[in-house]
């Protein structure tokens, strides 16, 4: 007798329904973010207590000034005349001098102070190098304060006090000057002068002077 032979029964492939497809689509969605986010946190809790080590001018300042650069110019800046103190500082990318000069001097002998500072400035450190930027690098700013005193006190009705700033932006190809104990226009500072109300210190003193 021959076999009969038994068909096997086909077995039907489950394919997933819209709705479980959407849902296995949405749970990868939420989950990139999620484990992106949870290791950001983790890396930041692994270096909490780590100081972050960098400047704001990486890639510029290409031509660094040194401190015996800073201490050399500041010898040089010394041997002008007609001066008490001379200080040197370099600080955020700026190099700010400061220049006490006798309190006699006039503002024609405080601009031939500045000049003379500007030049001993640019001998030690070529302002087109140091204080000038290019195309890919930003530079120093150079500031140079020359002054009779910086009290504010001192200024009197004689209006005798002389300050005078010289700055350089590196982006600028020129310096300019500033007169810092004159203002521009008197008559406006003068009305701004008078809106001031006198401090409680300056009523003790006229108070005091009246009763002697």
């Amino acid at each position: 007798m021959s076999e009969v032979k038994k068909e096997k029964p086909k077995r039907t492939k489950r394919r997933l329904s819209k709705s479980a497809l959407v849902l296995i689509i949405g749970i990868f969605i939420i989950a990139i973010p999620v484990i992106i986010f949870l290791s950001i946190l983790g890396i930041s809790a692994l270096q909490t207590g780590t100081p972050r080590e960098g400047s704001r001018f990486d890639g510029d300042l290409t031509t660094e000034i040194t401190k015996d650069q800073v201490s050399n110019l500041q010898k040089d800046l010394e041997t002008i005349g007609q001066i008490e103190s001379v200080e040197v500082r370099l600080a955020q990318g700026q190099l700010r001098i400061y220049i006490d000069t006798n309190d006699s001097l006039s503002e024609s002998e405080i601009d031939a102070v500045i000049t003379s500072a500007y030049n001993k400035v640019n001998s030690a450190l070529p302002i087109s190098t140091y204080f000038t930027s290019t195309e890919t690098a930003k530079m120093y700013d150079l500031a140079i304060n020359v002054y009779t005193t910086v009290e504010a006190s001192e200024i009197g009705a004689t209006n005798s006090r002389q300050y005078k700033l010289l700055h350089k932006n590196s982006t600028e190809s020129q310096y300019a000057i500033e007169d810092l104990a004159h203002p521009k226009n008197p008559q406006l500072a003068a009305e701004l002068e008078g809106l001031v109300e006198p401090s409680e210190t300056e009523n003790t003193e006229e108070e005091s002077g009246e009763n002697e």
